[in-house]
């Protein structure tokens, strides 16, 4: 597993350096591996990369990575990051993770949820945006327990101060 994590952690690495290149390079690359595959592109509109790959334990257990992210022309800019992995339990976990940012503003999410070999399930997952022209933002939770969901979110304008969400 630490090799597999090794490797993904390397191709983002090379993934983010390329992204923030102001090289004025145009074309695409791509990978494809027994495990794995990545590819990468640059053009007038921008650069774009994402890998992904599958690797299984000793103990038998499947997990599948991938990620990606892009930064435009206009300066906007975006990734995301997800892992699943099945034991042979039947036990499931998935964990993701996305952000973007641009002339109109920003937003985040991340989170995951785990269905135990018994079936019993949970999970969470948090979202931020914020409007770039009006400075408003939304800050939201909401998790998941058997079947249980409970969410809580906020919304306040550029003073900090609570406003209604719409």
């Amino acid at each position: 597993m630490t090799k597999f994590r090794t490797t993904l952690t390397a191709a983002a690495v090379l993934a983010a350096l390329a992204l923030t290149s102001t090289a004025d390079a145009k074309g695409t690359v791509r990978v494809r591996g027994t495990n794995g595959h990545a590819a990468a592109t640059a053009g007038q509109r921008g650069v774009a990369g994402r890998a992904g790959g599958t690797m299984v334990a000793e103990d038998g257990t499947v997990t599948h990575a991938s990620g990606g992210g892009f930064v435009g022309a206009n300066g906007a800019r975006g990734a995301r990051a997800s892992s699943t992995s099945v034991s042979p339990d039947g036990t499931v976990s998935h964990q993701g993770a996305a952000a973007t940012s641009g002339a109109n503003g920003s937003a985040s999410t991340q989170g995951g949820f785990t269905r135990n070999a018994d079936g019993t399930t949970s999970g969470s997952r948090s979202t931020n945006a914020t409007n770039a022209y009006t400075g408003n933002s939304y800050s939201g939770s909401t998790t998941v327990d058997n079947g249980q969901v409970s969410h809580t979110g906020t919304c306040t304008n550029a003073s900090g101060a609570v406003i209604p969400c719409r």
